[in-house]
């Protein structure tokens, strides 16, 4: 049978461009630690080995040639045979394939070799030749000559890349691949020193990488499946510079070399390490060894058996990750409790906190986290409408009827817990408005100047410069006065009275409601509301608002409100009641202005004063700023804990989050 060494390469699934450049240096240096270790003994190679690797380049900066220069046996007669034999056996214990030449040819024109060993006890011989396979004898121009001690080893050049094979190439990207591709090696300090040289530019890859890893454990586990056996894992932390493929990865490997890489940031959140490197688990054994397929780019193995192996190290990986993970899990409960503090009707999902958070992969993100937890609502609220659709077709008979009012007691109890989230939710809404209304009233001196402060709260209760009714219910924050303002069914914002029926005023109440909860009573005198804002801040007053208030009421005598259509609403005659609530800070100097008012009684919290007036009977609160927002916040915050139906920790937190805006 003849041998067409061009087919065999074209048949073997081998790398192209620049993977092929840097797998051709791979052999090489492959080839080179063998040879040295089989010079120096397993005990010593690691110490004496040298292997260089230069790189020239044109003036272009393409490829000139690689060289590899070694310290090792050399080529004597054996091993020059197996070099020039494809598929040689020879080193296939020590995981030698035979193939790695191959690379060279598909890659390379020119190949040429010089190699120094020892002949008898004292003498030295050196051969040289070219190598080309298509040959009928591949050692081309092969000479003998005598040779020194001091030049014991191979030297090889690589030259003249195929056309169709040149690719980029620089010393960084060079350093890197090749930390990466014999990481077992430096890990296991069974490494000779390896210099990369890119023209004058020189590094030693050994210190190099020494400087930048951090061995911290290792383990043997064993795989119970087929006959995987024993496994060798090492947990080191890397420098995140060195390499992509080092960077939070476990890599499985062959022969001291790295065959797969299995990227595992995403699955322990491995971006946020706290010593600020990357984590990487190497995996080796003699399973992997003997499967490696000839190009060492993959396993000849059954795809169960490198799951189980990848699943034995991420366990492995898991349990040396673990202050890591813990650390991931707090900050994952974190974003937990705060996505079900802002949305209650999410805790359908989570009874308990502490093992919902277990069950989440450390990858999660809190925007993760909450994406899962909506999904889960939506799914458990299709799954409620299914199970009430199906039991309303259900046909109903004797037998079942016991059965069926069971069904219907579970579902009710499911809808009125979900129906106390959604409430929940909106309680939480309502705080974050009182959280910013009284933000607001953080103001500067400077600030005090300006009316800015008095519109901004103005238009958070309720958009000034609208006429709106009882439908117009999410344009408005009334709830922070009092609830019972959201059940008028007419009012007015910081409208003049001639826009509401009554010609010729053009005085503007700050908020006005006729008609209360929605209906009008005929031959009944239903309280009309006034609300007046004062300026926070403002010292002194700059008007009597019980006065402006009692001002509108005289002018409203006798009047007939029409609403934005022209429809009656209210017809005020003196009997109408009025109720009257002026909000203002209460500096000293407004203090004693209402002291000397009909609103003279203070409240029994010192917050707010009140008061009667006959002739225009009309009943007139004033309220602080803190008072009205305090108030809100109880009957809110009452409200919100008779809901229940939260994990504790969340109850916990939204209460501290209340009692700190107290």
């Amino acid at each position: 049978m003849k041998f067409d060494v061009m087919g065999r390469i074209g048949n073997m699934r081998l790398p192209d461009g620049k993977t092929a450049l840097l797998y051709s240096i791979y052999e090489a240096v492959s080839n080179a630690i063998q040879a040295i270790e089989e010079r120096f003994g397993r005990a010593e190679f690691a110490k004496r080995g040298i292997i260089n690797v230069l790189v020239d380049l044109n003036p272009d900066k393409s490829l000139k040639y690689i060289a590899i220069s070694d310290n090792g046996i050399g080529l004597n007669s054996t091993h020059l045979a197996a070099f020039e034999t494809c598929d040689t056996r020879q080193k296939y214990s020590i995981g030698g394939k035979g193939v790695g030449r191959l690379i060279w040819i598909k890659v390379f024109d020119e190949i040429k070799v010089r190699s120094t060993y020892e002949v008898g006890i004292v003498g030295y011989e050196q051969i040289s030749f070219k190598f080309d396979p298509t040959e009928e004898e591949s050692l081309v121009g092969l000479t003998k000559s005598k040779g020194e001690a001091g030049d014991v080893g191979t030297h090889i050049i690589l030259a003249e890349v195929k056309p169709d094979q040149n690719a980029g190439i620089t010393r960084s990207l060079l350093a890197r691949h090749i930390c990466h591709h014999f990481f077992p090696y430096f890990i296991a300090g069974s490494m000779p020193r390896l210099n990369v040289m890119f023209g004058r530019r020189e590094l030693d890859i050994g210190e190099y990488l020494t400087s930048k890893i951090d061995v911290r454990a290792k383990e043997t586990i064993d795989v119970p499946l087929g006959s995987i056996g024993k496994l060798e894992i090492s947990h080191v932390y890397v420098e995140k510079s060195i390499s992509r493929e080092l960077s939070n990865a476990i890599l499985l490997a062959a022969q001291g070399r790295v065959v797969k890489s299995i990227e595992i940031e995403k699955k322990f959140a491995l971006k946020g390490l706290v010593n600020g490197r990357a984590y990487v688990c190497v995996v080796h054994g003699q399973f992997l060894d003997a499967k490696v397929d000839q190009e060492r780019t993959g396993f000849k193995a059954l795809e169960t058996e490198l799951e189980a192996i990848t699943d034995a190290a991420m366990e492995s990986a898991e349990r040396f990750l673990e202050e890591h993970i813990a650390g991931v899990r707090k900050l994952q409960k974190r974003f937990v409790i705060e996505i079900l503090e802002e949305h209650p009707q999410l805790a359908i999902s989570v009874k308990d906190i502490d093992a919902y958070v277990s069950a989440l992969s450390p990858s999660m993100s809190g925007e993760d986290i909450g994406k899962t937890l909506f999904t889960l609502l939506y799914r458990h609220e299709r799954k409620l409408k299914s199970q009430i659709k199906h039991l309303e077709d259900a046909e109903v008979d004797h037998e079942s009827e016991h059965s069926r009012r069971e069904q219907i007691d579970d579902l009710v109890q499911k809808v009125t817990d979900d129906a106390k989230r959604r409430l929940a939710e909106y309680t939480i809404k309502r705080h974050q408005i009182i959280q910013l209304a009284r933000s607001l009233l953080r103001y500067n001196s400077e600030e005090k100047k300006s009316y800015h402060w008095e519109r901004t709260l103005h238009e958070l209760v309720c958009p000034m410069g609208k006429m709106l009714d009882a439908k117009d219910y999410d344009e408005h924050n009334l709830w922070l006065i009092d609830d019972l303002l959201s059940y008028y069914s007419f009012f007015a914002s910081d409208k003049a009275m001639s826009n509401f029926g009554v010609d010729g005023e053009r005085k503007e109440p700050d908020l006005i409601f006729f008609n209360p909860y929605g209906f009008r009573r005929e031959g009944t005198n239903d309280p009309v509301v006034i609300i007046e804002f004062k300026r926070p801040g403002d010292e002194t007053l700059s008007s009597d608002p019980v006065d402006q208030v009692l001002e509108y009421i005289e002018r409203l005598r006798s009047r007939t409100v029409r609403d934005i259509e022209g429809a009656i609403v209210s017809d005020i005659n003196e009997q109408t009641p009025f109720e009257c609530i002026v909000i203002c800070d209460l500096s000293m100097g407004a203090r004693k202005r209402f002291e000397r008012s009909v609103a003279q009684n203070p409240t029994p919290d010192g917050q707010g004063y009140y008061g009667f007036s006959p002739n225009h009977k009309a009943s007139i609160r004033v309220l602080s700023y803190g008072k009205v927002f305090r108030d809100a916040e109880l009957r809110n915050q009452g409200f919100f804990a008779k809901l229940g139906l939260l994990p504790e920790e969340v109850r916990r937190a939204l209460s501290a989050a209340t009692q700190a805006a107290e």
